[in-house]
C-alpha cells in the first residue's frame, strides 16, 4: 500500500518551523531535538492513502520528560491526550521529531528511534480508530524520512512520498518529497518530485516523447517529466473544457480523468474544439477521450459519464493530482471547491461570461481564473458561490422540476464564443504548469493572484489578491480543510454534507 502525508502549507511551515528551530548559535551544532504531533485524516483510494494534515501540536517543554541534542521523549499527558482525540474525533496520528545535527541529503531514523518504533507502534495501532494510520517523521535541516505501521502485515513500512500544496515563494507549488534522505526540504529550497503512476511500456517513454521537443527550451527537461507524471481531473467539457483537455494532451499531461454527464448537441459545435456533426448525441466524455488518445497516445485518460457527485466521479477525482472546473453552474462548484479544500488537492476554476445592456449592447466581456489553495481562500469565502443557486443545481429532478414550475432556474443558456473560450482555457492551462512544476516564474508582484481577470473589450489581464475569511464555512478555521474521509461527500442528487459537522461534534466532546 503506497501511503502520502499531504501538508498544507501553513501546517508544514509551523511544523518545520518548530522542529528546526534556530539554535541560539548559529553555527552550533548542540540544538535540542523538538517534536510535535500531527493529526491527519484518511482519503483512500485504489493507489493508496493520503494522509491530510489537519492540525499540528507542538510540543512545549512542560509537554516532555527530557530532552537533549540526541534525544527526546513526550510524557504520558501529552500522549493520553492526543491518543484520546484521536479516538474521539477520528484522526490519524503522526510524531515527527527533529535530529538537528543532521545536515546533508541522508537524514534517517536512528537505531534508538528504530527499536522504539518496533516497540511502539504496534500498542499505537490498538489504540486508534480502526480505519487510522499512525506514522513517524524525522527531519534533518535539509531531508527528511518518514515510515508507517501496516495494520495487516504487522510491519513498519516507508512513506512513499510527502507532499506541501499552497504558495511557497510567491508562486502556487505542488511540491513532492521522497522521504528517505532526499535533500532541499527547507522552506524557501524544495526538490519536486511528481506522482508515481501506474504506466505501461508505452507510456515509460513520455516525458522523452520528440513531440514536446519545441516546448523543451521553455519548460525543461525536470518540467516535462513532471507533466508526464501528473494526473490532470476536468470537470466540464463544454467550450472550456474541451480547450483545456485537448491542450492538456497536447502538453504531454500523463493522465486525464474527464467528467461530464452531457452529450454533444448540434447547438454546441460552436465553441467545442474538435467536435463535428458526427459526434451529436454521443457523450462528451467518450469523444473528448478519443480526441485526446489521438493528439497523445501516450496519455492514459478515464473517461466519466455522470455528475461530479455520482461515486465513480469522485473516486476518480479525489486521487486526482490538479482539479480543474470548467463548470457553468454553482452546483458543481460548490462540490469542486469543498472537494478541494476537504481532500488537500490544487484547484483552479475558470469561467467566462458577458453583459448586454436592455437596449442589447455588450458592456463587459471576459473570464477569469482562481486558485484554491490553502492560506489563498476559496471560492466560497470570495462570494462565487450563490447558495440557493447552488441548492437548485444539486437537487433531484423532481424538487428542480417543481422549482421552474414557480418559475426559478428559468434563465436563458448564457452567451459562448470559442475565442473567448479558447483565451481563458490557455490562461487556465498556463496556471496549472506553473503549479504542476514551478516551470514559470512567479508574477512581478512576488505573490501569486487568487484571481486573474481577462477583459476581452480592454483587452488586459488583472491579478486581484484576497484574504481568506476565517470563517469561512469551507476553507475557515471550523471549515472542512484536510477532513478527507472523515467528512465525506454525499451521493449524487444530494447537496454536500455541511461542513466540518462531525468534526464540530467531536471537537465539543473532547472540549466537554
Amino acid at each position: 500500500m503506497n501511503v502520502e502525508i499531504v501538508f498544507p502549507s501553513p501546517q508544514w511551515e509551523l511544523l518545520h518551523g518548530h522542529l528546526l528551530e534556530a539554535p541560539p548559535n548559529p553555527g552550533a551544532l548542540g540544538a535540542d531535538e523538538q517534536l510535535a504531533f500531527v493529526l491527519a485524516a484518511p482519503a483512500r483510494s485504489p493507489e493508496g492513502v493520503r494522509l491530510t494534515v489537519r492540525e499540528t501540536i507542538p510540543a512545549r517543554p512542560q509537554d516532555l520528560e527530557h530532552r537533549s541534542p540526541a534525544a527526546i521523549a513526550p510524557n504520558a499527558e501529552f500522549v493520553a491526550a492526543a491518543l484520546t482525540r484521536c479516538r474521539q474525533e477520528g484522526w490519524s496520528l503522526i510524531e515527527a521529531h527533529s535530529h538537528p545535527f543532521s545536515r546533508g541529503p541522508g537524514t534517517t531514523f536512528s537505531a534508538v528511534d528504530l527499536t522504539c518504533d518496533r516497540a511502539k507502534m504496534p500498542r499505537v495501532a490498538r489504540l486508534l480508530p480502526e480505519h487510522a494510520l499512525h506514522a513517524t517523521m524525522v527531519f534533518g535541516r535539509s531531508s527528511l524520512d518518514a515510515h508507517y505501521y501496516d495494520r495487516d502485515s504487522a510491519s513498519i513500512r516507508p512513506v512513499h512520498r510527502v507532499s506541501i500544496l499552497g504558495v511557497r515563494g510567491g508562486a502556487p507549488r505542488l511540491t513532492r518529497i521522497e522521504p528517505t534522505g532526499m535533500a532541499d526540504v527547507g522552506r524557501t529550497a524544495v526538490r519536486r518530485f511528481p506522482r508515481p503512476r501506474r504506466r505501461t511500456d508505452d507510456t515509460a517513454g513520455a516525458a522523452t516523447d520528440d513531440r514536446h521537443d519545441r516546448q523543451l527550451p521553455l519548460l525543461g527537461r525536470e518540467t516535462q517529466a513532471a507533466l508526464a507524471e501528473a494526473t490532470v481531473a476536468i470537470v466540464g467539457l463544454g467550450g472550456l473544457g474541451s480547450f483545456t483537455a485537448l491542450e492538456c494532451a497536447h502538453l504531454g499531461i500523463g493522465g486525464l480523468v474527464l467528467v461530464d454527464p452531457d452529450t454533444v448537441e448540434r447547438s454546441n459545435l460552436n465553441r467545442l474544439l474538435g467536435a463535428t456533426e458526427a459526434d451529436t448525441g454521443r457523450a462528451k466524455v467518450d469523444v473528448y477521450a478519443d480526441l485526446a488518445r489521438a493528439v497523445a497516445p501516450t496519455t492514459t485518460v478515464d473517461a466519466v459519464r455522470g455528475p461530479i457527485l455520482g461515486g465513480q466521479a469522485l473516486d476518480r477525482v479525489r486521487a486526482a493530482d490538479l482539479l480543474l472546473g470548467c463548470v457553468d453552474n454553482h452546483g458543481a462548484r460548490l462540490v469542486l471547491n469543498q472537494l478541494a479544500v476537504q481532500y488537500v488537492i490544487p484547484y483552479l476554476d475558470a469561467g467566462t461570461g458577458a453583459r448586454i445592456d436592455d437596449t442589447n449592447r455588450v458592456t463587459h466581456v471576459g473570464g477569469q481564473v482562481q486558485a484554491v489553495l490553502p492560506g489563498i481562500g476559496c471560492l466560497e469565502c470570495r462570494g462565487f458561490i450563490d447558495a440557493r443557486r447552488a441548492a437548485f443545481d444539486l437537487a433531484p429532478p423532481h424538487v428542480r422540476s417543481r422549482e421552474i414550475a414557480h418559475g426559478y432556474g428559468t434563465r436563458d443558456p448564457a452567451p459562448s464564443v470559442v475565442f473567448l473560450n479558447g483565451v481563458v482555457a490557455s490562461l487556465l492551462v498556463a496556471q496549472a504548469v506553473q503549479l504542476l512544476s514551478g516551470a514559470l516564474p512567479a508574477p512581478s508582484g512576488g505573490s501569486v493572484p487568487a484571481i486573474t481577470l481577462y477583459d476581452l473589450l480592454s483587452p488586459s489581464l488583472a491579478p486581484v489578491g484576497v484574504e481568506p475569511t476565517e470563517t469561512c464555512p469551507t476553507c475557515g478555521v471550523d471549515g472542512v480543510t484536510a477532513l478527507a474521509d472523515l467528512s465525506p461527500l454525499h451521493s449524487a442528487g444530494a447537496v454536500p454534507a455541511p461542513p466540518a459537522a462531525r468534526y464540530a461534534e467531536t471537537r465539543k466532546r473532547s472540549d466537554a
